[in-house]
């Protein structure tokens, strides 16, 4: 009996750990450290890159910004605005439904790859998609969940959530082996730069500085964590905390 109660101690105690580490370092399923220096693994995304919130520039920014960096990398991409001024042949509203929608209509050959950004205000429902009617306007993980399994499948994904409390995200309808999410924030903590003030949120900035370097996401991760950190520290603002899951097929994958 004693032995037992000492074995549940230990494996409590490690599990305890394991979720300490997880919160500072904002890993989940955390890649190995070779994946910092070995080549990474690259396919061909097809991206959907949207900005759920017309209030502030920053979210539309974010996201042309971004898909002129992964068009160099050969992907596809499609840019949706919350900004009915913004609307063009090329650029449609953002809801839920139509990031569905370009999904399923991409021509994805084997090996491709899907991709999917989301800057926008957020709370632990999920995040603002003023345009939408569904889910209280609201892009939640349950439904970009549903999106990405039904025309991603088994495919390597790419899930990037830019705003408050994105960690939310990071949740087990969410997780797959073949998947990787990158948040901008804990689902308990609010994420910076959401403001006129600036050309981009925080998180957002960081991210496309770090991706002027090829890598692995992991990688990339890491760089857009350090960024945020330092902003942070000099606003001398509660830390964001950003927040990641790497599944096990997918630990290699990155950007050319």
């Amino acid at each position: 009996m004693n032995r037992l109660i000492s074995v549940a101690v230990v494996v409590g105690l490690l599990a305890f750990l394991a979720g300490v580490l997880a919160d500072r370092y904002g890993y989940l399923g955390a890649p190995t450290a070779a994946s910092e220096s070995d080549p990474p693994r690259t396919v061909r995304y097809h991206a959907v890159l949207a900005a759920g919130d017309a209030s502030i520039g920053n979210f539309d920014r974010a996201a042309v910004t971004l898909a002129a960096r992964l068009k160099r990398s050969g992907a596809e991409t499609t840019v949706l605005t919350s900004d009915e001024k913004k609307v063009t042949d090329w650029r449609g509203l953002a809801t839920a439904y139509r990031i569905d929608v370009l999904l399923n209509q991409m021509d994805m050959k084997p090996g491709d790859g899907c991709l999917v950004f989301v800057s926008s205000h957020g709370n632990e429902h999920g995040l603002v998609m003023k345009a939408d009617e569904e889910e209280y306007a609201y892009l939640t993980p349950k439904r970009l969940a549903g999106i990405l399994t039904r025309h991603c499948g088994d495919r390597p994904t790419v899930a990037i959530l830019s705003g408050c409390h994105t960690g939310t995200f990071i949740s087990p309808q969410m997780q797959r082996d073949n998947r990787i999410i990158l948040t901008a924030a804990r689902n308990d903590r609010t994420s910076f730069g959401c403001s006129s003030d600036y050309l981009f949120t925080y998180f957002d900035e960081c991210l496309l500085e770090a991706l002027k370097e090829s890598g692995t996401w992991a990688a990339i991760f890491a760089r857009t964590k350090s960024c945020v950190g330092r902003k942070e520290a000099v606003m001398h603002v509660t830390p964001s905390l950003p927040q990641a899951y790497f599944g096990e097929a997918v630990r290699d994958l990155g950007i050319e």
